[in-house]
């Protein structure tokens, strides 16, 4: 749907809605994947284990090699992962356009973008790098913003041929100036363990030894802001009892950080009383938490799935500005010399991606912060890379 709309014989506005639903989406799932928790029985010897003061938590990997749908009928297949059809998608979007022309010299094209990208955070179209989602039976658990979500676009694009008198050698006319401004809101992100603890109990985790992993979800409490817009600088990260690369030691940890870390981590299971509320404590014992502005990031219970789900979080803003000067010369009626200085990333501002993933692999791990600008895909094309200066000679006939 759209509307345009001429203000004056130079200016005009143009309002559209976009909408896209997508269903019967290219999906990868284990038909033989295990019920979730079901290596975590709460009556298993491995839980009474895992409640213990020293913490050592493993499931119960016959129960999970058991708990297939086709496991009875043949016991030696593991994983039976298929391509088939079952995702799906929407996208929503405004877009307003405002052009005008020619008015006392200057030109210009700006739009602005509102939209909102929801899907499957699993699958074909991965989030944190999974292919396979938690619960192939729910997959709505992995339904949320995408990893294309971008949320607000504004550019800005104006021309201004630069007003002339007659000189030698045309030196004080043909001067034109242009720009291209780029704003934009940060990609959404979350948190994603894939390779290491086996939180959910189906042993569907890299480290199993299985090819592929499902999206395994940690809990987050607190404003998502306090972990959005990440940059180069890490989120702190404090450890329990088992020590990670580049995280704060348990004993140099702050008594009030703690506190608020282990209260976070029993929050979604009614409190330290219950028996997942233990089960979280000891997850939490033996990985890590994050904690910046009010936002704790813990792992979840052994056998849950946490709530800290598909793009809860916006990465980095990207502002972007880039100029260029051109001169033309007119020679004789049917020949013309254009030179152009064009100046890419005009204030020399870093950019960045989106941070790291995996929680698990603690601060030397890259979690929750950005290693790299958006050019690093393409330093020729992309954007986002260092100041660059580029100089051209165009002739036409």
């Amino acid at each position: 749907m759209e509307i345009q709309r001429a203000i004056t014989n130079a200016l005009t506005v143009d309002v559209a809605y976009v909408g896209n639903h997508g269903f019967r989406e290219e999906l990868d799932e284990d038909l033989n994947q295990p019920a979730l928790g079901t290596g975590w029985a709460l009556n298993g010897a491995n839980v009474a284990t895992c409640l213990l003061a020293t913490h050592v938590c493993k499931p119960n990997g016959t129960a999970e090699a058991a708990g297939g749908q086709y496991s009875t009928q043949f016991p030696y297949i593991t994983n039976i992962d298929w391509a088939t059809n079952g995702q799906f998608s929407n996208y929503d979007g405004l877009q307003v356009t405002v052009q005008a022309r020619a008015y006392h010299g200057l030109s210009f094209l700006s739009g602005y973008t509102y939209s909102h990208a929801l899907g499957m955070g699993a699958g074909s179209s991965t989030q944190g790098g999974a292919t396979l989602p938690s619960d192939k039976n729910n997959l709505r658990l992995n339904y949320g913003n995408l990893n294309i979500d971008l949320r607000h676009r504004f550019t800005f694009s104006p021309t201004y041929n630069i007003p002339g008198m007659k000189s030698p050698a045309e030196m004080l006319q043909g001067w034109s100036l242009s720009a291209i401004l780029v704003v934009q809101s940060g990609l959404a992100w979350n948190p994603s363990d894939t390779k290491t603890t086996d939180w959910l109990g189906e042993g569907e985790n890299v480290s199993s030894g299985n090819a592929t992993a499902v999206t395994q979800y940690w809990n987050y409490m607190g404003p998502t802001s306090a972990f959005s817009n990440t940059g180069p600088t890490p989120i702190p990260c404090y450890d329990g009892t088992t020590a990670k690369a580049g995280c704060i030691s348990a004993a140099n940890t702050p008594a009030s950080i703690a506190a608020a870390c282990q209260s976070a981590a029993v929050a979604p299971y009614g409190g330290a009383g219950t028996t997942l509320g233990q089960l979280a404590l000891a997850a939490l014992a033996n990985n890590t938490c994050y904690a910046q502005g009010g936002g704790y990031l813990t792992p979840p219970a052994y056998g849950t799935l946490g709530d800290a789900g598909t793009g809860i979080f916006t990465g980095p803003v990207y502002r972007n500005v880039d100029f260029s000067v051109a001169k033309i010369w007119t020679l004789k009626e049917r020949y013309s010399a254009q030179f152009r200085v064009e100046f890419f990333n005009l204030f020399n501002r870093a950019d960045f991606n989106a941070p790291g993933l995996d929680p698990s692999k603690g601060l030397n791990g890259g979690f929750g912060y950005s290693t790299s600008t958006p050019d690093s895909t393409n330093p020729v094309l992309g954007s986002g890379g260092p100041r660059h200066i580029q100089f051209g000679l165009k002739l036409t006939f």
